[in-house]
């Protein structure tokens, strides 16, 4: 094949959900990933409710509840003083908790049976251009595939916002994640949780296997005590927390969480989930904006193949629909790390929650993108907070 309709850089959930869609719909697609599947990757683990559904758009979903995913019902959120509050889901409507070894081999699969081709311990390093419109990609070991489009999906540190150099600025938001599976000495029953320390959180949700991820969140100078050592941090980040696990497995690292893009498209190029702007995802939004992201890029790719025109120009639905869809949660996600940055306010802010079950349901739901953000601002719920 002399050219591709679509390269897509990068096998995780926004990459083989792009790629599934566009080969679907008849595209000549290629999925590149530099790993071979299934592998670990640093992530909190958990799909919100709102990707649970995109799961079922894509097809996904009964492939997934085959690996037998924990149900996430809920998060329950700890201020470092002891107050917490529990945050629902509506009846009916349930996260997942799934290991990324597990469901990104899932949707890899799903996509190479939609009619891509899939090629893994294929490394991109550089872009082919025409002019200043990118014609394609080029290999480590020197191999060029030309494309009509390529599509980034490459998250943190992506290649091809590198050399397209697409990123606004370098990250301001000065935080390290850790992340490892561990076997829980008792079950959460169905919540996840999120407990905050002097400098940082620690997340943990049930996966899969009986196991659960736990993620510790490492803020501002507490970063150098990590030092070389990110298991020994890890456990005693645990015993801190209170929490009774055994460790199943090596630490894996990953940060800072700030990373933005000037725009998410480009003459023969387009960037999806983490690629295309990142920050702080809180209680599983990271994989559903990845997989709706998805939905948004083919749609806008579809219509720019079909015309014949992937400039950046003919593009530009697919910016204006990624700021509706994801505008208002962004927004969100930085009010939500004021908060939980800084302790007492968060103390306060859980007390009040703990009081008011409906408030504590609301901003679970809003973050869990399964209620609008701006229902949070209702009136009601506004009177509630501060009575």
């Amino acid at each position: 094949m002399s050219a591709w309709d679509a390269v897509v850089v990068g096998g995780g959930p926004a990459g083989s959900a792009t790629a599934a869609r566009l080969a679907a719909d008849g595209f000549a697609v290629l999925l590149l990933d530099r790993a071979a599947f299934p592998r670990r990757k640093p992530c909190g683990e958990c799909v919100n409710p709102a990707g649970v559904a995109a799961l079922q758009r894509l097809g996904a979903l009964d492939r997934v509840l085959a690996a037998d995913p924990a149900r996430l019902d809920g998060w329950r959120i700890a201020a470092a003083d002891g107050r917490a509050f529990l945050g629902r889901f509506p009846s009916g409507v349930h996260g997942l908790g799934l290991g990324r070894e597990v469901l990104d081999a899932l949707l890899v699969d799903h996509a190479r049976d939609a009619g891509a081709e899939v090629r893994t311990g294929a490394k991109v390093v550089d872009l082919q251009r025409d002019g200043t419109r990118v014609t394609g990609v080029v290999l480590e070991d020197g191999t060029e595939i030309a494309s009509r489009v390529v599509v980034g999906a490459d998250g943190l540190r992506s290649i091809v916002v590198r050399r397209l150099e697409l990123l606004r600025r370098p990250p301001r938001l000065r935080k390290l994640a850790l992340t490892a599976h561990v076997r829980l000495a008792e079950p959460l029953g169905g919540r996840g949780e999120l407990r905050t320390l002097a400098a940082g959180c620690v997340g943990i949700a049930q996966v899969d296997g009986g196991r659960a991820n736990v993620t510790v969140v490492v803020t501002g100078d507490e970063m150098h005590a990590v030092g070389g050592d990110r298991d020994a941090y890890f456990d005693r980040a645990l015993r801190r927390c209170g929490l009774n696990a055994e460790r199943l497995d090596e630490v894996l690292a990953t940060g800072p969480f700030d990373w933005p893009v000037r725009r998410a498209v480009a003459d023969g190029a387009l960037l999806v989930g983490d690629a295309a702007g990142y920050y702080d995802p809180f209680t599983g939004q990271g994989i559903f904006r990845a997989l709706r992201g998805a939905e948004l890029a083919a749609d806008a790719l579809h219509a720019a193949l079909r015309a014949g025109d992937a400039t950046a120009t003919s593009l530009a639905p697919y910016e204006r629909a990624r700021r509706h869809a994801f505008g208002s949660g962004e927004r969100l996600q930085h009010l939500v790390e004021a908060f939980v940055s800084r302790p007492r306010l968060l103390g306060w802010a859980a007390g009040r929650f703990a009081r008011r079950p409906a408030l504590g349901d609301a901003i679970i739901r809003a973050t869990g993108d399964v209620r609008p953000v701006r229902s949070l601002f209702s009136p009601a719920l506004i009177a509630r907070l501060v009575a």
